[in-house]
């Protein structure tokens, strides 16, 4: 008995399942999600011919894009699709990069300016430096075979900076001492006005850029060794910017073939520059650096020393009293003379940051 009745409920059940799936197909009745789980939601069928409608229509209404706006568009869409991140720079948008070049107050590589001191009047004229890596040294000498002050090649990367186009003259300089109270260096009878100003020593050097820096609001100072090499060079590697032999009339020294050889300074600016349009890198006088003198290339070349530190500074470049060998864009010294290292073959040329 007890059986029949199973089997009487287990046919009962087949015949209600099977009347409301029956029901279901027939009549296309949809059965709605329980309440309770609302984030169960009927699904829309997708239709193809919608979505180019869609598509027809955008771009009927789209203004045409120009290859200029089209190209951060590119970048976006290449991030988006990129497998790994790119690199930070590859993101930089134009806006950060104008922002960049504001906080430098730079425009462009090459650019020429004077920034303006308290009186109004305009400081020395300054050229903007490319970034790079140079080789520094004497190219064709070894470790083992040094050429007297010359040292074998190193690669050596610098900065953005920017350095005076030419040599402080005597009119800057004598702006200096008038307003701060300091006498006047000598100027051997030669001439003022845009003669290179001699007779400086480091601590004059390093007053006269720290005078500079509060006239401007900027910041001034000495080359590093590396950053001046790296400027005297102008991307050469030849002994001199223009090539291995001195030539004549090219620059200011005992043995250059100028008017000024072996007897006095020449105005600034009497030779042509060169192609980073610096002026007198090579020859007139001799030029203060802010980097500790060392006997080989330590990571001294790339640092200022401390304006309280008394070490030696290197001095670069050679002046009108020095022979073509000592005049090339590698020849080092440094005032062994004296620790202020005041003569009139000695001068300065400043860098901005």
């Amino acid at each position: 008995m007890i059986k029949k009745q199973k089997l009487f409920f287990s046919l009962s059940a087949l015949v209600v399942v099977s009347l409301i799936w029956y029901l279901y197909e027939k009549n296309d009745v949809s059965v709605e999600p329980p309440s309770e789980y609302p984030f169960l939601k009927p699904q829309t069928p997708f239709k193809v011919s919608e979505f180019e409608e869609k598509v027809d229509e955008k771009q009927k209404t789209d203004k045409k894009v120009s290859a200029e706006e089209r190209v951060p568009q590119l970048v976006v869409e290449e991030i988006r699709k990129a497998p790994v991140l790119l690199p930070i720079e590859a993101i930089k948008t134009e806006e950060y990069w104008e922002e960049e070049n504001e906080l430098l107050n730079y425009k462009e590589v090459g650019e020429l300016f004077r920034d303006r001191l308290v009186d109004g009047t305009l400081g020395p004229e300054m050229v903007v430096i490319q970034a790079g890596r140079f080789r520094m040294g004497y190219i064709n000498v070894t470790v083992t075979s040094f050429q007297g002050e010359d040292k074998p090649v190193q690669d050596v990367s610098v900065d953005l900076f920017a350095m005076g186009r030419y040599e402080v003259t005597f009119e800057e300089y004598d702006k200096f001492a008038e307003a701060t109270g300091r006498d006047k260096p000598d100027d051997e009878g030669w001439g003022r006005g845009n003669r290179p100003v001699i007779y400086v020593s480091k601590y004059d050097a390093m007053a006269y850029a720290e005078w500079l820096s509060g006239e401007t609001g900027e910041n001034y100072r000495l080359p590093t060794e590396a950053e001046w090499e790296y400027a005297a060079r102008a991307g050469t590697e030849t002994k001199y910017w223009w090539g291995n032999e001195i030539g004549s009339n090219r620059a200011n020294c005992d043995g250059c073939g100028s008017p000024w050889d072996n007897e006095e300074t020449a105005p600034v600016g009497s030779f042509p520059p060169n192609s980073f349009e610096l002026y007198d890198m090579v020859g007139n006088v001799r030029e203060w650096t802010c980097s500790k003198y060392e006997a080989e290339f330590n990571g001294e070349e790339q640092q200022c020393l401390s304006q309280y530190d008394n070490s030696n500074r290197v001095i670069r470049g050679g002046s009108w009293y020095d022979l073509p060998v000592k005049v090339g864009v590698t020849h080092r010294t440094n005032n062994w003379w004296s620790s202020e290292g005041k003569m009139n073959f000695l001068g300065i040329r400043l860098v901005r940051m």
